[in-house]
């Protein structure tokens, strides 16, 4: 594969960079926000070299490239940012773009996509926060006076920073995706967790803007209050470059952008977003004290699926406001890393049944992806998905390990990738997880192997 030929097909293929808003990606997917859909021909990347699948969903266009993401990423962004194919691929005049009726199921989706746009950003940052903490925890573990050095403590500042100013990452991405200056977002939201309003909050008493009082809260490691920031900013952007002179709009767009989404953000909109949250984390924890361990099964059991429609990265804001509120996820975690085994152990019962060579070479190699690095896309499109049987094995793998990971208590402490070397972030319930893991490999690789599936010459 060439990642510059696949880089620049793939461009083209999706309109042109003239046709692209903004290039992200997360572990395995290049991810666009596009201007016109129908511009796109989702056939002819799925044929382009190094393409293991597309994904139109959560308002971006996602195409899953697994190991070879970061040389065409790369590639992709000379490109983008360098304008070198600016051309849509389909010039012929378009009809008008039809009003869309409005609809509740239309509406979600547009709320799921702007999240979902929001997060990707960030993801690999608190990805590395989190096993920044795991590598802090090992070490402690090894020689516990490391702890007290000013090593620990600078390197703790370093992981914690990725949670903690989670607000002013969201803000970014929601920017991004609004098409906004993210810095106006990324000032309004900062100010949300800056230390003199956090003594203030500390300090208690009656604290007003223009009169009108302030909730004093905390909103160090929130996501919502930051979104509803960004929305807003966006919008007052948009609107004082209208209304504002040219000769002045250097100067007052932003400053009354960020004076107006600030005070919002204290007034209105970061005690709206915090309230939220919390009813957010209540609601979670309700479905967990109601349906116990048989959620994580369900959840588990149903992850190929959500990872397929790619809004599983909606769950990292939740899972990081989870361990900020409560101090542990039981939910999402565990079902995530869970279902990665069971991906893995699906690979393993193809490579025990079949009698093609390459293939079984490809499903090892997979199914070690899956439990070392928890990368499951490549098992997903290239094995699981196209035998089709295979992925009865991943959900009743991913259920079962749910269930025993659910019903023993397993639970995360610190933000982390979702593989095997991750298993340190569950701490006291090590054990919990990992009888989870190992239920999910077994059941998984028995179920696949049982059922069969129609091999390859």
């Amino acid at each position: 594969m060439n990642p510059t030929k696949t880089a620049s097909d793939i461009i083209h293929s999706s309109g042109g960079s003239g046709n692209i808003i903004s290039v992200t990606h997360c572990m395995t997917r290049l991810r666009f926000v596009i201007d016109n859909n129908e511009l796109v021909n989702q056939d002819e990347i799925k044929k382009i070299p190094g393409v293991l699948g597309v994904v139109n969903a959560t308002g971006q266009l996602q195409i899953i490239l697994g190991k070879d993401l970061i040389p065409v990423y790369v590639e992709v962004e000379k490109m983008f940012n360098g304008h070198a194919d600016t051309q849509p691929a389909e010039t012929v005049p378009l009809a008008p773009r039809q009003k869309k009726k409005v609809t509740a199921l239309g509406i979600l989706n547009t709320v799921i996509g702007f999240v979902a746009s929001s997060v990707t950003p960030a993801v690999p940052g608190f990805i590395a926060g989190g096993m920044t903490l795991v590598v802090l925890l090992i070490i402690t573990l090894i020689s516990p006076e490391f702890k007290n050095s000013s090593t620990y403590s600078l390197l703790y500042f370093v992981s914690h920073s990725a949670f903690y100013f989670m607000p002013v990452f969201i803000a970014y991405g929601a920017a991004m995706k609004l098409g906004s200056t993210p810095i106006y977002s990324m000032i309004a939201s900062s100010a949300l967790i800056h230390p003199g309003f956090i003594k203030i909050a500390a300090a208690g008493g009656d604290v007003s803007f223009m009169g009108l009082p302030v909730l004093l809260d905390t909103y160090a490691s929130s996501f919502l209050p930051a979104l509803l920031i960004a929305l807003v900013a966006a919008r007052l952007e948009y609107y004082l470059n209208k209304v504002i002179p040219g000769i002045f709009k250097a100067v007052f767009v932003g400053t009354f952008t960020i004076i107006i989404a600030g005070g919002l953000g204290f007034l209105i909109l970061g005690p709206l977003g915090a309230y939220i949250g919390k009813y957010i984390i209540n609601f979670l924890m309700f479905l967990q004290n109601t349906f116990g361990a048989l959620s994580v099964a369900l959840l588990a059991g149903m992850m190929p699926f959500i990872i397929m429609a790619g809004i599983h990265h909606l769950f990292s804001p939740i899972i990081i406001q989870s361990l900020a509120s409560t101090g542990s996820d039981s939910l999402f975690k565990p079902a995530l890393i869970v279902h990665n085994m069971a991906e893995g152990g699906a690979c393993f019962g193809v490579a025990l049944r079949t009698k093609n060579k390459k293939l079984r070479a490809e499903a090892l190699s997979s199914g070690i992806g899956c439990i070392l690095a928890g990368v499951t896309e490549p098992a997903i499109y290239g094995i699981n998905l196209r035998l089709k049987r295979p992925m009865y094995g991943v959900m009743a793998g991913g259920a079962a390990g749910g269930l025993v990971a659910g019903l023993l208590g397993a639970k995360a402490f610190v933000m982390g990738f979702s593989n095997l070397l991750s298993i340190p972030i569950f701490q006291q319930t090590l054990f919990a997880i990992v009888a989870g893991i190992c239920t999910a490999i077994v059941v998984s690789s028995l179920v696949t192997y049982i059922l069969g599936f129609e091999d390859i010459q």
